[in-house]
């Protein structure tokens, strides 16, 4: 690669707080991050001409990192269908490796013709922007064209879209003109693949580029004015499938200053200008940006009244989505007439409310210096930390590692009096139980120097659960087992997940319990479940942790929702091998995705 060109690639990787390498570990986000080596590979080959194109610069993501929370709106003719955007027609996916293989979902006859019948009566794009607003999300992604082929915009590309309704209304420059109207920046989702396109289905990608995809884009980047970012959608194809930096360049200069995802390639490439994982919180990574996009409640798109996640679900993904370094993109599916359900509205709303109370220890903020744990996550700007404690603490006591800073006042945000304490190894935290709020107890810490100038500071360490043994009293099928709640080994999928599959107990259990025995005996602090994923209401209504100690099972808490993440602190340690959670009363099915415990002296 010629010095020149290698010079470009450099300046725009420190400008991105980005380290050249090569196959290097950054699954802790405290080193410098380094580029994979495929897309190392990928950037060498660039001509400089292009190669300039391929991240933000700092100053142009300053705005992105310090939102923190963005809206996510996907919605078109298939959400009359009750059924997820794309993946819920039974039809063929060309170039996907479902294709030939659905089984199930709403025929292609049926769904690729429903667009004849979309009237959405009731659709007000001023009405989804305000409540984007009032949920104090900063940014908006707006979906214009799904896998599906059907195009939300006015388009001369294609008579599938949205003007050939009889809604008969161009639905994106409403929603883009009432984002200019109120504020709030946005960013246009576009997926490149499109099951529709004969050029695209017959393998001619040339052709779909330069007849059809391209000329959609521009439409996108010259007709609505000021637009903040694109959301490609590119299942994890190689970028040179849609023209690789070609299409980078091309949207960058129709649109000084944008900003891009990372799915114009594959997604272990970490492309782009920030990563994206979907219905999972991503691990602490503050040397890459990064977004998690789920929903409010239910699916992509309108798939059935599904209700809201609760306030506390909700605020505890965006507190560790901003406590792990990242945004969140909280998305919701109107239904076919353009109507936001009831309860998805009042949970946005309540967010709002909830940001207006607290949206400094949010907005603005960097992740840490306290690595999240099963207590919660800490934030920082300044000279405060922001500590958020989110799981269950009976006691009202908590032990952080002590900060290499001096701590010069502590204040209790949500109310009441907190006393703070630090030793040499540890920071002592005392509350009274009852100022221990229902949602998140913050604390503010103000310290003697910048908190960005102390390194990420870890809390739980790993999980001990890894290589245990899981056992229940029943389960669902093999593809269900108790095992699934625990990892055989520490690799990662992704994201720093380790477990991506659920138990379920079999039909007919009518007192389920879920089991971890450890190798050994150990003394235990804090305790990690996960139900489901992020997006999906808890169905667990009252439940027991025990431990069995001295032969004998022993309550150590009662609880009454798990959710996407419930954490635990426990007043006194356990000593204990084993584990267990018994499921005394709930509301549809069981599916718990990880059991974890910890000792924070580890």
């Amino acid at each position: 690669m010629k010095s020149y060109h290698k010079a470009i690639i450099l300046l725009l990787l420190l400008s991105h707080g980005i380290t050249q390498g090569g196959e290097s570990s950054h699954t802790d986000g405290i080193e410098p991050y380094y580029h994979p080596a495929d897309l190392q590979a990928y950037l060498d080959s660039l001509p400089p001409e292009d190669a300039k194109y391929m991240l933000a610069t700092e100053e142009e993501m300053k705005w992105w990192k310090d939102a923190r929370l963005g809206g996510f709106i996907c919605w078109g003719p298939s959400a009359m269908l009750k059924c997820s955007i794309g993946w819920g027609r039974n039809g063929p996916r060309p170039h996907h490796r479902t294709d030939g293989k659905t089984t199930s979902g709403i025929s292609h006859e049926v769904y690729d013709t429903q667009y004849k019948k979309f009237v959405a009566k009731d659709f007000d794009a001023d009405a989804w922007v305000k409540m984007t607003r009032d949920a104090g999300q900063k940014y908006l992604i707006w979906l214009t064209k799904h896998h599906d082929g059907f195009v939300m915009f006015d388009t001369q590309t294609t008579d599938y879209n949205i003007m050939n309704t009889p809604f008969g209304r161009d639905a994106t420059k409403e929603i883009v003109d009432a984002c200019h109207k109120y504020g709030i920046k946005v960013f246009l989702y576009y997926s490149q693949p499109d099951w529709m396109d004969p050029f695209y289905k017959a393998g001619d990608f040339e052709q779909f580029r330069e007849k059809f995809m391209y000329p959609q884009i521009r439409e996108l980047l010259t007709k609505y004015g000021k637009i903040d970012g694109m959301w490609f959608d590119g299942l994890g194809k190689h970028p040179d499938m849609w023209g690789g930096a070609a299409l980078i360049k091309m949207v960058r200069e129709l649109q000084p200053g944008l900003i891009i995802n990372h799915r114009f390639s594959p997604k272990h490439w970490h492309a782009g200008d920030f990563d994206g994982p979907e219905r999972d919180i991503g691990r602490f990574q503050i040397n890459r940006p990064w977004e998690t996009c789920t929903t409010i409640g239910g699916g992509w798109a309108w798939q059935g009244d599904a209700p809201a996640m609760s306030l506390k679900n909700v605020i505890s993904m965006l507190v560790t989505c901003a406590g792990n370094g990242g945004n969140l993109a909280l998305g919701v599916g109107p239904n076919g007439d353009g109507t936001v359900l009831p309860d998805h509205q009042k949970r946005f709303l309540e967010l709002g409310q909830w940001l207006g109370r607290y949206g400094e220890s949010i907005y603005a903020t960097s992740g840490g210096p306290y690595i999240s744990g099963p207590w919660g996550a800490a934030t920082s700007k300044g000279n405060t930390v922001y500590i958020h404690l989110l799981g269950e603490c009976p006691s009202g006591k908590i032990k952080l590692p002590a900060l290499p800073a001096k701590i010069l006042s502590a204040e209790l945000l949500t109310g009441g009096e907190v006393n703070v304490s630090q030793a040499k190894e540890y920071l002592n935290i005392a509350i009274n139980p009852e100022d221990i709020h229902p949602l998140d107890t913050i604390i503010a810490l103000t310290t003697d120097r910048p908190v960005k100038e102390i390194a990420p500071v870890a809390t739980a360490g790993q999980t001990l659960t890894i290589g245990a043994a899981a056992t229940a009293s029943s389960e669902y099928g093999p593809t269900r087992p108790a095992s699934s709640v625990v990892a055989s080994n520490a690799t990662e999928f992704s994201e720093g997940i380790f477990v991506k599959t659920a138990w379920t107990p079999g039909k007919g259990d009518d007192q389920p319990w879920l089991q971890v025995t450890l190798n050994t005996s150990q003394t235990i602090d804090q305790i990690l479940i996960r139900e489901s994923r992020f997006g999906r209401t808890s169905t667990i209504l009252d439940f027991n942790i025990e431990a069995k100690i001295n032969d004998q099972w022993e309550v150590i808490h009662n609880g009454n929702e798990i959710g996407g993440g419930f954490g635990l602190i426990l007043g006194t340690p356990v000593t204990s091998d084993s584990f267990r959670i018994v499921f005394r009363k709930w509301s549809g099915g069981i599916n718990i995705n990880s059991f974890d415990l910890f000792d924070l002296s580890l």
